[in-house]
């Protein structure tokens, strides 16, 4: 603070009054009359002098800032305990701390924080921090009191106040808990508003089927994040002021709205394949599918179902390609499976000749050992035969030499049972023609739920045999939970589900279940019991949630049969 600043200016008017006040005193006091002798009056002895107490300084201190506390001057009242702080005896300490936070309860948490701010400020700072914290509390500012009280807490330990605001903390972290309330972030409006929609309606659908099943109400606050990530903060804090238990979304800006979740510890439950996400915090997890989903299910459907041991990879040279193999590769090496060919591609051409015969061992050029032998005269003497003969030796050699290659070209034989293609159903169209032309047949033809396309069916009919495909929803599935599912969401919607609508479904079911429990009584222990690997059933398949927020869960897997997707039972 500045000499200018208006506490100090009121502390000099304080100072000058204090002044006048000690010499008044002095003025006021008693002063000795001179003895007459002459009228016989007998020296009064020391004890029966009349000895007024003087008042020390701390008295007159303490004095002053309690007619300022009556005057409800909170400031100049804690501007002068601080100086009394100063000339008290660590005997008389106490007795000024407890005056001071007498004055404290009753200060703004303005001025308490501007008190804070003083440098080589006599009052305590724990204390300071303390009533800070309880009076943000006071005026309904849970935010504000947590956060204040959080600090006290870290900060001073072995302060005797700390199992207070532990307490305090605790309440706090109740009253602000709505368990039959959630949040949901989606983008409704905008660019991606189709998508936002389509969540939004397996959510709904949950609500609906929750308040029949349990006969209560469950509520949902839905946020238009708008894809916006100033948006996305916002709804956060909104949200949090609302009360939810935890937060569904969002779909994208998801490390915007992690973060402010974070800070509010508000779970939340994003829709998200970015594996990185639920590391960024205590309170953030996902459940989507994610590429290391799929090649694990695809891996162990491969491996342990099927026995196979020997695979490969052909797959475009992007980003997304290059991902998946490297995944894929990760999930053999686990299996103890051998990757014996791996091919790239460029997905921009439209003949993959190449690759595939690399695959299937044509491309590589005639070994030394299978080329014709040549060998060359000693001496120009030896060479007695006239040029038919040479002509006749010549073919003869040549063509016993294409024979020999023939035969061993006819022995090559693929040496996989299984190939691993990550792309879409447009480069499908045109590489599985050509795998077959080039007499690559019989083996399993391993996709991502790229492959879960109608396309696939009609654009390359005939050559889809033994697919195997891993996608995190079926609407054809016979799992009873998810054809109760279904079916409930066609009659509502006049359409059939697909894995987004299926997910914010399961993912409001979560939340709510685990919210239900009566042990759960704020976000923390909420956040507790999704992390307790406890398995909720799910018309997308039995999920749980490892101690990281990681969601984990089985995949469906599909084959291709009399032109339709079929289920394949593990």
């Amino acid at each position: 603070m500045t000499p200018n600043h208006p506490v100090f200016l009121n502390y000099r008017y304080f100072i000058i009054l204090m002044v006048v006040f000690c010499l008044s005193a002095c003025t006021l006091g008693p002063g000795k009359q001179p003895i007459e002798k002459d009228k016989g009056l007998k020296p009064i002895s020391e004890p029966e002098k009349e000895n007024k107490p003087e008042i020390s300084i701390l008295e007159i201190l303490m004095m002053e800032a309690q007619n300022f506390s009556l005057q409800r001057n909170y400031q100049d009242a804690l501007l002068v305990y601080n100086q009394a702080l100063a000339k008290a005896s660590e005997i008389e300490k106490p007795k000024v701390i407890s005056a001071i936070e007498i004055v404290l309860a009753k200060t703004s948490t303005e001025i308490i924080q501007e008190f804070i701010n003083i440098k080589n400020i006599n009052i305590p700072r724990p204390l300071l921090l303390y009533w800070l914290g309880l009076n943000y509390a006071s005026e309904k500012n849970t935010a504000k009191s947590r956060e204040i009280l959080e600090s006290f807490m870290f900060q001073y330990p072995d302060h005797s106040y700390y199992s207070n605001a532990v307490k305090l903390v605790d309440d706090i972290k109740k009253s602000v808990f709505n368990r039959h309330t959630i949040g949901c972030l989606l983008p409704l409006t905008g660019e991606y508003a189709i998508f936002g929609q389509r969540a939004l309606t397996g959510i709904q659908l949950a609500i609906q089927e929750l308040s029949k099943k349990y006969d209560k109400q469950f509520n949902l606050i839905i946020k238009d994040t708008q894809a916006n990530p100033d948006i996305t903060i916002d709804c956060v804090r909104q949200l949090y002021e609302k009360n939810v238990a935890g937060i569904i979304g969002p779909l994208l800006m998801v490390n915007e709205a992690g973060q402010e979740a974070e800070k509010f510890q508000i779970p939340i439950i994003a829709l998200t394949q970015k594996t990185d996400f639920p590391f960024k915090g205590d309170y953030l997890f996902s459940n989507f599918i994610t590429p290391e989903m799929q090649v694990k299910a695809l891996g162990d459907y491969l491996f342990v179902n099927l026995g196979i041991k020997k695979v490969a990879i052909l797959y475009p040279n992007e980003k997304y390609g290059q991902k998946y193999m490297e995944l894929f590769w990760d999930v053999v090496d686990e299996h103890d499976g051998e990757v014996v060919g791996v091919e790239p591609y460029d997905g921009g051409k439209t003949d993959f000749a190449e690759p595939i015969q690399k695959l299937t061992g044509q491309f590589f050029p005639i070994p030394d050992f299978l080329k014709p032998e040549t060998i060359a005269p000693e001496t120009e003497n030896e060479i007695t035969l006239n040029n038919d003969q040479i002509d006749m030796d010549s073919a003869q050699t040549d063509a016993e030499a294409d024979t020999r290659i023939k035969k061993e070209e006819e022995k090559i034989k693929i040496d996989f049972e299984a190939l691993f293609i990550p792309d879409s159903p447009s480069k499908l169209n045109m590489i599985l023609p050509q795998l077959a032309y080039y007499d690559a047949r019989g083996m399993y033809l391993v996709g991502t739920n790229l492959w879960h396309d109608k396309n696939l069916l009609i654009d390359v009919k005939g050559y889809n045999k033994q697919a195997v495909i891993a996608d995190g929803f079926f609407n054809d599935s016979k799992n009873l939970p998810t054809l109760e599912f279904t079916k409930k969401y066609e009659i509502l919607f006049n359409t059939k589900p697909n894995f987004l609508e299926a997910i914010s479904y399961d993912n409001t079911y979560i939340l709510f279940l685990a919210a239900m429990d009566e042990t759960i009584d704020s976000r923390e222990s909420l956040k507790n019991t999704l992390k307790s690997q406890r398995i909720f059933k799910g018309v997308a398949g039995d999920t749980f949630f490892d101690q990281t927020g990681t969601a984990h869960r089985d995949l469906f897997l599909m084959t291709i049969k009399n032109g339709k997707f079929v289920e394949i039972n593990r």
